[in-house]
Formats: structure tokens, C-alpha cells, sequence
């Protein structure tokens, strides 16, 4: 028999991706965890519940026969963007994954996103097998799949390398060989470590569980539209959009953390048509595409408030 899914990983790692495949048939008990996590964890229901509803577990007939999932992980590096206010020129740092950030819906609109997808179902092509990209929990599968682990700041660390990688999930119709399907992993170093937990500044990481404390993750605040709740200190801020502080102390992370990419820059009349919080429409569309470019379309109500606190402080 050809091993299609060990052929496919070498294909996809000569992209600069890593890979890892397994039966659809795990795809009740991702379900079936994330339920399980809801009713265990009341502030997890409550704070990230309507991230956890969206996701589809259904996949449709019509377009294939589901035989395995297919796990994709992304190098994203370190993101800095440049604002000017006045005679300041402000760096802001944005962490990995977030220049890959989208919702479902946006996905299909998203081009780096179709650029990975249409990569994923060229290699599929060579065997006339097909691919159909999901919205399910990433995170658990890297980590049950045995592509990654957890750290201690309940991150997923692709296997020998970071936590810089943004993962994106695909159900096939293609056969899997070896079911690497396992129970949840923490990183060896993670085992005399408690950087992540001491350098978090709300209490987020702690050691009464491994699931972070929701209502306390600056990353969660900086992604809800609501106003910043008054604990929230203005100099615990480090990125326009979730957080780093976690990951830029993590050992695991360090030959990665210098590796920072600068992608645009605002000068002064965008960067005050952006504070004023100016709608998308009427901004020209220059400057609409460098935050296109920032993955910054379907959260630009955020950039404003986000963007003020990180000045200000």
C-alpha cells in the first residue's frame, strides 16, 4: 500500500511546514473535549464560549468521504509595525499567528490563508484526493497528533521548535497509515520552569490548573471589543493585539524571539485617521492595504483602542 499521508508530509515540509495526519475518526473526541472543558471551567464558558460555539465539526458528503484530518503548522515570525504621532515614531509588536488571524467566515478572503490552502490541495492533487479546510480546535489536535506539545502557559510548541507557528486544519479523503493519536503532552522544560507563570502580570498562568484563567488573559481582553477592565494595568499592554509576555521569556522560544519581521509602517495622517477611529470605507486605499496587510479588515473597530493604550502609556 503507498503511504499517501508520509508522502504528503515530506511534500508540505518542502513549503517550510510541518505536518502531521490522522483518522477523522478523532474528530467526535475533539468535540467531545471541548464540552467537556466548557462544563469544568465556568470562566471558560464566559469568556471564550462564542469562540468555542463557532466551531463546525460537520463536514458534508457531497464534496468527499472523510478518512483522515490533516494538521498544518505555519512558521509565523514575530511582527513589527511602525506608527507615527507627531515627531514619534512608535514600533508595536503584533505575535505570530495574528498576521494569519481570520474567523471562518473572512478566511476565504484572507490571501495568505488561501495561499496555504491552495498548497495543501496541489500536493492532495498529485493522488486525485481533495481537501476541505475546517474550523475545529487546532491547539488539541497539534498537540494529541503528536505534532506539538503544551507548554506550561497552555501554548502549543510545534516539536522542536516554538510556539511561533499559526495551525490550520484540513479533513481529507485521503487514507492515514500510522494513527499518532495520543494523550495531552507538557514540554519536558516546561517541568522545572515557571517563567511564563511568573512573568504574567494578571495571574492568568497559575498552578491550580493547567487551563489558563480566561477572565484574566490580557490576549483575550485586547481581543474583545468591549472597554478594558480597570485591573488591567496601561503598562502590562506589549502588542496591538493579544500578548507576549508568556512567550517571550519561554527558553523553548529563545532562537526564535530576535527573529522579528517589520511589515509597515503609518505615517502621522494615518496613524490620527486611525486613533479617530475613522470607518474602513473612508480611509484611501493605500492605507487600507497595509492593514490588509496586518490582518487588520475584520478587527480594524479594535485597532484604535488597542493602538491608544499602547501610545499613552
Amino acid at each position: 500500500m503507498k503511504n499517501y499521508a508520509s508522502n504528503f508530509i515530506k511534500k508540505v515540509e518542502e513549503y517550510g511546514f510541518k505536518a502531521q495526519i490522522i483518522s477523522f475518526k478523532h474528530m467526535e473526541e475533539i468535540k467531545l473535549g471541548i464540552e467537556n472543558m466548557k462544563q469544568t471551567y465556568e470562566d471558560i464558558n464566559v469568556n471564550i464560549g462564542k469562540y468555542l460555539n463557532k466551531f463546525d465539526y460537520k463536514v458534508s458528503d457531497d464534496f468527499l468521504k472523510p478518512k483522515s484530518i490533516i494538521v498544518i503548522a505555519v512558521p509565523q515570525p514575530v511582527a513589527r509595525v511602525y506608527f507615527t504621532l507627531g515627531l514619534k515614531r512608535y514600533a508595536v509588536i503584533m505575535p505570530p499567528m495574528y498576521l494569519l488571524n481570520s474567523s471562518s467566515e473572512f478566511e476565504k478572503k484572507h490571501k495568505k490563508i488561501c495561499e496555504i490552502t491552495e498548497i495543501v490541495e496541489k500536493i492532495l492533487s498529485y493522488e486525485n484526493f481533495k481537501a476541505i479546510k475546517v474550523n475545529i480546535p487546532c491547539k488539541p489536535l497539534a498537540v494529541k497528533s503528536g505534532l506539538g506539545t503544551y507548554g506550561k502557559n497552555n501554548i502549543c510548541y510545534i516539536n522542536g521548535e516554538s510556539s511561533f507557528y499559526w495551525l490550520g486544519v484540513y479533513v481529507s479523503d485521503m487514507p492515514w497509515e500510522n494513527d499518532s493519536w495520543g494523550e495531552y503532552t507538557i514540554m519536558d522544560t516546561c517541568k522545572n520552569c515557571d517563567l511564563c507563570l511568573k512573568n504574567c502580570p494578571t495571574g492568568a498562568i497559575a498552578e491550580d490548573r493547567f487551563i489558563v484563567h480566561a477572565n484574566k488573559c490580557i490576549t483575550l481582553q485586547n481581543e474583545d471589543s468591549g472597554d478594558f477592565k480597570k485591573s488591567l494595568r496601561p503598562e502590562w499592554h506589549n502588542c496591538l493585539i493579544g500578548c507576549m509576555r508568556c512567550q517571550i521569556i519561554c527558553p523553548a522560544n529563545k532562537k526564535c524571539i530576535t527573529s522579528i519581521k517589520n511589515i509597515t509602517e503609518f505615517n502621522d495622517w494615518e496613524t490620527r485617521k486611525i486613533l479617530a477611529k475613522t470607518p474602513l470605507e473612508e480611509l484611501p486605499e493605500t492605507t487600507y492595504k497595509k492593514l490588509e496587510s496586518i490582518s487588520f479588515i475584520e478587527d480594524y473597530k479594535l485597532l484604535p483602542r488597542n493602538l491608544k493604550v499602547l501610545i499613552m502609556k
